[in-house]
């Protein structure tokens, strides 16, 4: 006589299984929130360095001007639309300013451009002006027609808080060289929050 034999969970193991999926999905979920978060703040202050050093390097390379990295509100506009924002560095783009008049003319070549950052990172200067401008020497131009930018801060809803030695938030360190560095360590990132004053977000 042939006998079959029925496989299967029965209510209990399925019970079981469900109850320590739905314990590593809630461990989980906040640590990806986090990871995904960090990485947001990373991408953007990493992107925000190498467009500053890709500006820097334009100066030197180009010897016509100053070569300039401002922020805008709409980064994907055409080349001879594209206009600093003052008031913004939630996108920006790179650009060589032949007169010397920090903002964008019609016929000054754009050498880069990035598009808006996250809608959860916020951007904090020092400066109003959110503009930098960098000389054929390679070093960063004082105060001109605007006021530029030394020191940015990216942080999320977070704020600023330690975690270990490191901060939640990011900061972009510009000095008068030209140079330019970013820090994730907790005191770098509070000394910078101090200078562009105010919380974070």
């Amino acid at each position: 006589m042939d006998k079959h034999r029925e496989s299967g969970f029965t209510l209990i193991e399925l019970m079981v299984t469900l109850t320590v999926a739905a314990i590593l999905v809630g461990i989980a979920v906040p640590n990806m929130r986090d990871f995904i978060r960090n990485n947001r703040l990373s991408g953007g202050v990493n992107d925000m360095l190498h467009s500053l050093q890709v500006a820097r390097s334009e100066a030197i390379k180009r010897q016509n001007g100053s070569v300039v990295i401002c922020g805008t509100a709409n980064p994907t506009a055409g080349d001879a639309a594209m206009a600093c924002d003052y008031a913004t560095f939630k996108g920006w783009f790179v650009f060589q300013d032949t007169d010397g008049n920090w903002q964008h003319g019609a016929a000054e070549p754009v050498i880069e451009r990035h598009g808006l950052l996250d809608a959860g990172v916020t951007v904090k200067t020092d400066a109003t002006d959110r503009i930098i401008s960098f000389g054929a020497s390679g070093f960063a131009n004082p105060a001109g027609a605007r006021n530029p930018t030394s020191t940015i801060v990216l942080c999320d809803s977070r704020g600023v808080v330690a975690a270990g030695g490191s901060s939640t938030g990011r900061a972009l360190l510009i000095t008068q060289t030209g140079r330019a560095r970013s820090s994730a360590t907790y005191a770098d990132v509070i000394a910078a929050l101090a200078k562009v004053g105010g919380g974070c977000p």
